[in-house]
């Protein structure tokens, strides 16, 4: 008997659709090759939000984290789901030099291993930091978590 991914949210967090909405939204995942996606994004939340021209694709086809689930390796405070059933994202810091820190949180640590792979596979120009480290040296740099490096 297989066991089951519970990493799997394709059946939770997902915008409620009505039954022409739903349509096709399927439509357009199926010839988008979308569905997987589900998995670990609120498709049809970013889906109605692309519809209603509140959201776009960003040169890269990547969709905004207000849809990300809390088992997104990249599962930030900017999703409608953090804080939700005591799923808290970590948080994107810009560094002041054009670029990024992804600042994990517990949630998004739940496989560090992994977690370094997807950053090193998908986000190799991003700064992965743990919680237990010190922040990027940086004059400038200041955080939402309330410390600062002069």
């Amino acid at each position: 008997m297989a066991m089951s991914d519970p990493l799997d949210f394709s059946n939770k967090y997902n915008t409620p659709l009505s039954k022409d909405e739903e349509k096709k939204f399927k439509q357009w995942a199926i010839k988008n090759n979308k569905l997987n996606d589900l998995y670990d994004y609120d498709l049809k939340g970013a889906w109605k939000a692309l519809q209603e021209g509140k959201i776009s694709p960003d040169e890269r086809g990547h969709l905004s984290d207000m849809f990300k689930k809390p088992n997104h390796p990249t599962f930030s405070d900017q999703s409608i789901y953090h804080g939700i059933d005591n799923y808290f994202g970590g948080s994107w810091i810009n560094d002041n030099k054009g670029g990024y820190i992804y600042k994990a949180s517990p949630t998004s640590l739940r496989k560090p291993e992994e977690l370094q792979q997807y950053f090193k596979k998908y986000e190799p120009n991003v700064l992965l930091m743990f919680p237990s480290m010190a922040p990027p040296i940086n004059p400038s740099y200041s955080d939402p978590f309330g410390f600062t490096i002069k």
